[in-house]
């Protein structure tokens, strides 16, 4: 997975082309493959044998090198298109009868609407008569929301998605639905969820329940506290949405990275004061983490958070460094194995090619960045002032905030573009402030979920999430104050579908590419360039 000695100084990522990190060559040729299905429905069949020639001759020309990757990476395209092809769900456009329909559904994700009338989800036609079957349906149905996992025989209005879906019908589409059932209504069970998918969905109601009480009266502070624990964003309120939206810090409120580190360094705290053994520690930990993933619908963002954090920590007990590349690597590969169709999700999309810039950009120009200036290297230890100290600090918090900040931008604005229409650049100044803060009101909201176990902790569990509301709607006074600066936002219809992932890929090819610079103009000013390149070629196409 790494070089087996941690003192060995070398880079991680090596001139041979990413060395160090194997997985790269997995997870990138199955992206492609799944996307190029996606794109371009392929006969599974020839690209099965052409998959197997090409692996076989990957074994017979395995000491030419060049030939040898070539054909590894064909391979893996072309298995990943056939993979891609057999798992998704009939994408030709469904032969309808009637727009009244009686179907068996199982049901994939379900979620309560916020009005707390019926239920939305996406879920899979189990008829094997009439040609709708393993069709995934969008649906929109009447009464309680059922668990993950339960097949119901559901009635209502279908029709088939538009051929150019735009707007909520395009994120539809995206996870692989052809059709939408609205007006449902649910006539029976056929058969019930697994128990650990009820029990999820109880806690799931428990905590949002707990997590809005608070020691006053003030629904939207509950309801920012409950996004942001359970990654909902439909509990935010419109003005806080729509404050976030425009500021490009939305993401503060899905299960990521930054709520995962978060979890596991207060968790991973506990266990060393409690002086607990530490490998027992750390699977407990990693159980935990993965309760706390599917409790809150096991979003791609958060899937691929934990997997990294697994393979990190995998690492250290096994006392070989895990680049932190090879991790997103095995994360992208192991979620494209389990369900290739996460390669067209927008979730997935933003999540790892955010995190790939902060990887292979943010991260190294923040380290050069905040390099100790001449002043400090020459100043003594104790000869050093409070006030040079202060001025010390935060010119590295505002240099490598930038910098992490920028990378992620970078990377995730053509694909924001050919998603949303619009991007916002005040995000990376935005999230110089609002990141650090949602640490608080995220570990207060851990503490007080802490609480909610026993009626002894009651008053001062409800005391913590007061202190995490007042926190979060100090954030949504600043992110709307932000929202208010004119051009906040980059606006750009795309005149073509494929120039938002096409762009996604351009970008992950010169981070990729310029992963083992060492200067900060190089860093950053060559995914900057190419998205400026980017932005024109899409602008002369309108």
């Amino acid at each position: 997975m790494a070089r087996p000695d941690p003192l060995d100084q070398d880079s991680s990522l090596t001139p041979s082309r990413f060395g160090h990190t194997p997985a790269l060559w997995l997870a990138l040729p199955l992206l492609m493959g799944c996307s190029l299905d996606a794109g371009w429905s392929v006969s599974p069949g020839p690209c099965l044998l052409v998959g197997a020639g090409a692996a076989l001759a990957a074994w017979l020309t395995s000491r030419h090198e060049r030939i040898c990757l070539i054909a590894i990476a064909l391979a893996g395209i072309l298995f990943g298109a056939a993979w891609h092809q057999l798992k998704m769900p009939p994408q030709n456009r469904p032969p309808l009868h009637r727009n009244f329909a009686e179907l068996p559904v199982l049901v994939e994700h379900a979620a309560p609407r916020k009005t707390g009338e019926g239920w939305t989800g996406l879920g899979v036609i189990t008829d094997r008569d009439g040609g709708l079957f393993r069709r995934r349906v969008a649906l929109s149905v009447h009464g309680a929301c059922p668990a993950d996992g339960a097949e119901l025989m559901i009635a209502g209005h279908i029709e088939a998605l538009p051929i150019n879906p735009q707007g909520f019908d395009a994120w539809v589409a995206s996870q692989g639905a052809t059709l939408r059932l609205s007006g449902g209504r649910n006539l029976g069970v056929l058969a019930p969820p697994t128990r650990f998918s009820t029990w999820c969905q109880t806690q799931e109601t428990r905590l949002e329940q707990w997590l809005r009480r608070l020691p006053w009266k003030d629904e939207e502070g509950g309801a920012l506290l409950a996004a942001t624990m359970l990654g909902r964003t439909s509990l935010l309120p419109a003005e806080a949405k729509a404050a976030f939206m425009t500021t490009g810090t939305l993401h503060l409120f899905a299960i990521s990275g930054l709520h995962i580190a978060g979890m596991t360094a207060a968790l991973l705290w506990v266990a060393k004061r409690l002086r607990l053994p530490a490998i027992p520690a750390g699977i407990a930990v990693l159980g935990l983490l993965w309760i706390y993933v599917e409790i809150t619908g096991a979003s791609p963002s958060s899937v691929r958070a934990w997997i990294m954090a697994a393979f990190i920590w995998g690492g250290q007990v096994g006392e070989r460094s895990t680049p932190a590349l090879q991790s997103l690597a095995l994360a992208c590969a192991a979620t494209l194995l389990i369900s290739p169709e996460a390669c067209t999700d927008a979730g997935f999309q933003l999540s790892y090619i955010a995190v790939l810039g902060l990887i292979t950009a943010g991260g190294p120009a923040a380290r050069l960045c905040t390099l100790p200036s001449e002043e400090e290297r020459l100043t003594p230890v104790g000869s050093r002032t409070a006030a040079q100290r202060l001025r010390w600090w935060l010119r590295k918090f505002l240099l490598s905030g930038l910098c992490i900040s920028c990378a992620a931008t970078l990377a995730g604005t053509p694909l924001t573009l050919g998603l949303f229409g619009s991007a916002s650049w005040g995000g990376l100044f935005v999230n110089l402030v609002l990141v650090p803060l949602s640490e608080i009101p995220l570990i207060l909201g851990m503490a007080s979920t802490a609480c909610s176990v026993s009626d002894w902790l009651l008053w001062p569990g409800l005391w913590l999430n007061g202190a995490a509301a007042a926190c979060l709607h100090a954030m949504t006074w600043g992110a709307e104050v932000c929202a208010l600066v004119p051009s906040m936002n980059i606006h750009l219809a795309l005149a073509r579908p494929w120039l938002g992932p096409a762009g996604g890929a351009l970008m992950t090819a010169v981070f990729l590419l310029q992963a083992e610079a060492k200067s900060v103009r190089r860093l950053l000013g060559g995914p900057a360039a190419a998205l400026l390149l980017w932005l024109a070629f899409a602008w002369l196409l309108q």
